[in-house]
């Protein structure tokens, strides 16, 4: 998951420091479509109609872990289960996770037992770890979004400065939409940060299976939704410098699926 992390916080880095401004996301059939006198269905709240519309869905595994971004329309429970599918059983989820469990075993915790820090076994101690601490993260979130009626896309600032906006997403971390398009409190990542740090008490050895590193583990679950969100909120700079470098065309389709195309 550290792997992960890393690659979209250096994305951001990357597009902050060239100082673009935010590029106009190409139509996609996530975008809500243009108002008309009649009245439309499925409508979500005022508030939420006017925030900026969802990016183009791109084949970058980057993109797959990351939220999509919001729309007019209303999520049902599918349509969260849904995007709950397409972040857990994509390929970037048995990839990114590899990368973790070498990291994990380059720099292991101090005092940590020789069986996870060299071999097969290790690895693939390491390797079910990422796996079953990720899975954890994202069905604690679905089931208090579902529950608590919980938007879980990210709304950009809409702000062209960088500070703004890096301070707006580390904000929607603690704050986010409701599916009426009101504040609230962020259950959902809270419920995913305690589900992927509590997790690994039944999966790392004695001395890291106590509360407290348990509870150390769940604050870097938070700081990682953190993470994301700024990666989210910076898309349009980083998404069209991978096209330049042509990574669509380098990784092949089935790497990353688009987010399902309802919400």
């Amino acid at each position: 998951m550290r792997c992960a992390e890393a690659v979209v916080a250096l994305l951001v880095l990357a597009s902050t420091a060239a100082g673009q401004e935010p590029a106009a996301p190409a139509p996609s059939p996530d975008s809500p479509k243009p108002q008309t006198s009649e009245p439309s269905q499925n409508r979500q709240s005022p508030s939420l109609s006017k925030q900026a519309p969802a990016s183009s869905t791109i084949g970058f595994a980057v993109i797959a872990i990351l939220p999509p971004t919001i729309s007019s329309k209303r999520l049902t429970a599918k349509d969260k289960f849904q995007i709950y599918v397409h972040q857990s059983y994509g390929p970037q989820n048995f990839i990114f996770p590899a990368l973790g469990a070498g990291f994990e075993m380059l720099h292991p915790p101090p005092r940590f037992p020789s069986e996870w820090e060299d071999g097969g076994g290790a690895f693939g101690r390491w390797y079910g770890e990422q796996i079953v601490t990720g899975a954890s993260i994202r069905t604690g979130q679905l089931v208090a979004e579902v529950a608590l009626h919980e938007d879980p896309r990210y709304v950009p600032s809409g702000s062209r400065n960088a500070l703004v906006r890096t301070l707006h997403a580390i904000a929607f971390t603690f704050v986010d939409k409701t599916d009426s398009g009101h504040n609230t409190l962020a259950f959902s990542n809270f419920a995913g940060a305690v589900a992927g740090g509590f997790v690994g008490m039944g999966l790392l050895p004695d001395g890291y299976n106590d509360v407290a590193h348990a509870e150390r583990r769940a604050l870097l679950r938070l700081e990682s939704v953190a993470i994301r969100n700024i990666a989210t909120e910076f898309r349009p700079e980083w998404v069209p410098v991978l096209r330049r470098v042509h990574v669509p065309s380098i990784l092949p389709e089935w790497w990353a699926p688009k987010h399902p195309r309802h919400p």
